[in-house]
């Protein structure tokens, strides 16, 4: 316990520093390439799924948690311990990844608006700067670290490009690197951006009708991956809560561990597989 403490408080520090360090344009991260993101790894976990919680909230949470796996540890013992870890451990799992999830679809289908806002702001006499900064802070929530990292670039005269590639590289979203694409083209060559702009805004609507048809295409695939997934463990938390001998036998017998090391290891490598499929057809 004294040394997950002294972790926590470490994690805590940096966390701190890293905000520090953000607040103050004068620290903020920059290279020879221009303006860069840079996010710890519980921050960057934080981020890509919108979690808005305080270091102590977090510290609260694991601590509850820790204390119900000890007390299961001492009470039912190591076997039942490590089911319900698994358990846990793919609920927290697969809450993380429905809510990045959500975050891509919503970037997915704001940015060919944003773009078109962009244009909109050109048009109106505003520079290409001040267009994206707008255009970007009055879309959704999910592009603030974004503006507030370009309004820090723009305000201190750095090459702001790198942002959206390091934005495309946190929530996993190639479109957004078009758009670097377009700005770094633009400013290295001296181009107009407007056709440019409109290229990609035009790319990016394709892209998303392709896709919304794919996810109609393969919505029952989808939904057959995730009942074979959920189904099984499902099944076997219902039979071990309903049947008292039968979980017994399964939770104090060598031959109940047996089972449950091979149905875990089964039931591990089955999801790796299934999500590998969807991977492979475009989820990724």
């Amino acid at each position: 316990m004294v040394q997950l403490g002294w972790g926590l408080w470490q994690s805590q520090r940096r966390i701190t520093r890293s905000i520090t360090a953000r607040l103050n344009s004068a620290r903020e991260v920059a290279g020879p390439g221009g303006a860069r993101v840079d996010l710890g790894p519980l921050e960057r976990l934080l981020v890509q799924a919108d979690i808005r919680w305080s270091m102590r909230r977090l510290v609260m949470l694991s601590l509850l948690l820790l204390g119900a796996l000890a007390f299961i540890a001492l009470s039912r013992g190591v076997v039942v311990l490590l089911v319900v870890l698994f358990f846990t451990v793919t609920a927290i799992g697969v809450w993380w990844r429905m809510r990045f999830q959500k975050q891509r679809q919503t970037i997915h289908e704001e940015l060919p608006g944003v773009v078109d806002a962009v244009l909109r702001n050109i048009d109106a006499g505003r520079s290409l700067e001040h267009s994206l900064i707008t255009a970007f802070d009055e879309s959704s929530p999910v592009f603030s670290p974004l503006v507030f990292r370009l309004r820090n670039a723009v305000e201190a005269g750095r090459e702001y490009t790198r942002l959206f590639e390091d934005f495309a590289d946190l929530y996993k979203v190639p479109a957004m690197v078009l758009v670097a694409i377009a700005l770094r083209t633009t400013s290295r060559f001296g181009s107009s951006i407007r056709p440019v702009l409109e290229q990609v805004s035009t790319s990016l609507r394709s892209q998303q009708a392709m896709r919304r048809e794919f996810l109609a295409a393969s919505a029952e695939t989808r939904f057959t991956a995730i009942t074979f997934a959920v189904l099984p463990p499902a099944l076997a938390a219902f039979m071990v809560l309903v049947n008292e001998e039968y979980s017994d036998v399964l939770l104090n017998t060598p031959t109940g561990h047996s089972l449950l090391l091979t149905a875990g290891t089964l039931q591990v490598l089955g999801m790796v597989v299934i999500w590998r499929m969807i991977q492979g057809v475009g989820r990724g």
